[in-house]
């Protein structure tokens, strides 16, 4: 019932409806279909409806005080992601390709769409090197790693073919994990892969990222928990990648096998005979399989020319603390006997994260997601899309069984012109780069090549591995039905990478997954542990060797370390030595990664509070944002004073007595206990002696 105009304005807000905020109003995007959705018919409402005055109706609802009228005329966030929805073009309605489900079944699964070999879009790329390792380089990871890298580098990816004496388990074939243990799919369409479906997605992404801000800033906080750690699971790093991919249905691995299977024979299927465009021969639809360049033609076509919806599944990133990996693992009994050689082996994806030499066995928390293998189960045109490892990490990648994957990568030296491409696709990216790693981006390799980015290609089959180098962008689609495993190391010419990442992740205001300070610090102290044995207590063994051979004045090690301790002299001399300081106590970050409430910056080495909120902290760029509390009140933590750090520096440039008084006040070594191989006790004379 519509109110007389007169009596408009002595509207009110109803009682017990005046909110405690107030909110904006959405501006209309087509007053035409605004009408057309407000129509109404007049003949429903009898006479004593009366005409509205619009304007006395327009000046009544300004006086509504839960409505901010200020910000009408304003252009506002929501208004700039409505403007971006406008201006893209009209999206097609493609046909269904695959119907999957019933009334009775959630798996099952009817192909539509076929096979187009005529349409093939065939990316032509220069093939990524392989390498064959003898029985003896096998025996050392990381340092067949090492030898490799000079060569292998520049290609971004390579693969490696074990000797024919490595025969791994691959106990995801057993029995009770073939067809008892389940895992989560998600739905993949490959034909929204392309960039005007890309588009899109930033424009949710977008409202996404602006709504956990509006969120969090009500609390004080932006992108960070109360207490200053890492506890907010909507923040999470990597999980945000497949935003745009849903839950699919739960299967095991021999039922999502038939799953895969069904999808290949249907979609490859054809009426009688088939002819094989690459061979001249003809074969019957049960006999022909296709090869990977037949899968990898059509999978291009779709993303670049599709014309049917192709929805796939795929596991990725399943938890092997969850369904178990592919390998044995050294902790079960039963595996560990019976598959000793392997279960010890520094190729089995259990070991590699904390290797020695990696740095990653510095990582105190052992449940971090960063030292556990992942799984991916895959099926035919299932997708990797472009991503770059977290911390730019090396990669390691094993196929267990199943079908071959197709690999694509960019060297590390193309990163930052890769992101520049994306940036011109989606001139978004730009003024937020913080979005750059919440797209799942499927761009051709060969598009990639025209704007002079190189890209290589590898064909990994069952057995094999793939490695990825620090830094490289890298992605892939699946030829059918496989399962392979992924995991994490870092030797240490990775630390001038990681130190990179670092600084580009905190002024995106995005979680780091790892401390790399507490990384650099651990191995320093490995170092001098190790100089302490090797120059006082004779003791020349091959681990010693090792740590003895990353230290000296031009090693990468001390290298690193002095880049960090430069960096904290300059900000504690300008933001910090007016503040009281205080000594920072070892558990401060022992059971929680501890980050600066404004930025997320890791703060194992330094940090600046206030007993206002005792649980919250910031790095020294925010302390003034940290809290209104008066600078005086502020105070300063410090793990080591720069001098202490300094120290450290020239006890790994080899300065004995640096490595004596660093050993002494940090690893908690006495003089009792430099004692040399043959029983006698060094006396501290000799140890001066051979300091100086």
């Amino acid at each position: 019932m519509f109110v007389e105009s007169d009596n408009v304005d002595k509207l009110a807000v109803p009682p017990g409806f005046v909110p405690l905020t107030s909110f904006t109003l959405k501006r209309v995007k087509n007053n035409e279909e605004a009408c057309t959705s407000m129509a109404f018919d007049g003949s429903k409402f009898g006479s004593e409806s009366a005409d509205i005055n619009a304007e006395k109706l327009k000046d009544a609802s300004k006086k509504r005080p839960w409505i901010n009228y200020d910000q009408l005329n304003h252009k506002s966030e929501e208004s700039e992601t409505e403007e971006l929805d406008m201006n893209l073009p009209e999206q097609a309605c493609l046909p269904k390709g695959v119907i999957r489900g019933c009334l009775s079944c959630s798996s099952c699964q009817k192909v539509l769409a076929s096979w187009h070999p005529e349409e093939a879009c065939m990316p032509i790329l220069e093939e990524a090197p392989v390498f064959h390792p003898s029985e003896e380089e096998f025996k050392d990871t990381l340092k067949y790693v090492a030898s490799i890298r000079p060569r292998a580098e520049q290609f971004g990816i390579c693969r490696i073919i074990p000797p024919p004496s490595w025969k791994p388990p691959s106990l995801v074939n057993e029995k009770d994990i073939l067809e008892t243990s389940k895992f989560n799919t998600h739905n993949q369409r490959i034909d929204e892969l392309q960039v005007v479906h890309l588009k899109r997605k930033l424009m949710r992404i977008k409202e996404r990222v602006k709504e956990k801000r509006r969120k969090t800033s009500r609390t004080g906080l932006e992108y960070g928990s109360g207490d200053g750690g890492t506890t907010d699971p909507d923040n999470a790093g990597p999980c945000t990648r497949d935003f745009e991919i849903g839950l699919g249905p739960k299967f095991t691995l021999n039922s999502f096998k038939k799953y895969a299977d069904d999808f290949r024979r249907q979609y490859f299927a054809k009426k009688g005979k088939v002819t094989d465009p690459d061979d001249t021969s003809t074969v019957f639809p049960r006999q022909w399989e296709p090869s990977p360049e037949n899968i990898e033609g059509e999978y291009w076509r779709i993303v670049e020319n599709p014309t049917e919806e192709i929805e796939v599944l795929c596991g990725t990133d399943v938890e092997t603390r969850v369904f178990g990996s592919g390998f044995p693992s050294i902790s079960s009994p039963r595996e560990s006997s019976e598959y000793r050689e392997q279960a010890e082996s520094g190729w089995n994806l259990i070991n590699i994260p904390t290797l020695p030499g990696s740095l990653l066995a510095f990582e105190s928390f052992d449940t971090s997601p960063i030292l556990l293998p992942r799984l991916s189960i895959g099926m035919c045109f299932s997708s990797l899309c472009w991503k770059v490892e977290e911390h730019h990490l090396y990669s390691l990648s094993y196929m267990h069984l199943g079908a071959p994957k197709i690999w694509y990568g960019i060297p590390g030296r193309f990163y930052l012109k890769f992101e520049a491409a994306l940036k011109k696709k989606f001139p978004d990216l730009v003024e937020h780069p913080e979005y750059l790693h919440e797209l799942a981006t499927q761009l051709s390799p060969s598009t990639l090549k025209s704007d002079g980015i190189p890209a290589y290609r590898c064909c990994q089959d069952p057995g094999e591995f793939v490695l990825i180098f620090p830094g490289a962008y890298y992605s892939g689609l699946d030829c059918g039905f496989n399962c392979s495993e992924s995991a994490n190391f870092a030797p240490f010419d990775w630390l001038p990478h990681g130190q990179n990442v670092v600084e580009l992740l905190s002024e995106q205001c995005r979680k780091t997954s790892i401390s790399h300070d507490k990384l650099l610090l651990g191995a320093a102290m490995e170092a001098v542990r190790a100089q302490w044995e090797f120059s006082l207590m004779r003791k020349k063994t091959p681990s010693n060797m090792h740590w003895k051979n990353v230290c000296g004045k031009d090693d990468i090690l001390a290298k690193a370390l002095k880049s960090i301790i430069r960096r904290e002299a300059t900000k504690r001399e300008y933001f910090c030595d007016s503040l009281h300081s205080r000594k920072m106590e070892n558990d401060f970050d022992l059971t929680t990664k501890r980050e600066c409430t404004i930025c997320l910056y890791d703060l194992h080495l330094s940090a600046v509070g206030c007993p206002c909120s005792p649980d919250r902290f910031s790095c020294m760029n925010h302390a003034k944002q940290l809290c209104s509390c008066a600078w005086s009140d502020k105070f300063f933590l410090a793990r080591y004073k720069i001098s202490e750090l300094n120290a450290l520096v020239d006890a790994l440039e080899g300065k004995l007595s640096a490595v004596i008084r660093w050993a002494k006040e940090h690893l908690g070594l006495s003089m009792h206990s430099c004692i040399s191989k043959d029983g006698e006790q060094s006396t501290s004379t000799d140890v001066k002696q051979r300091g100086s």
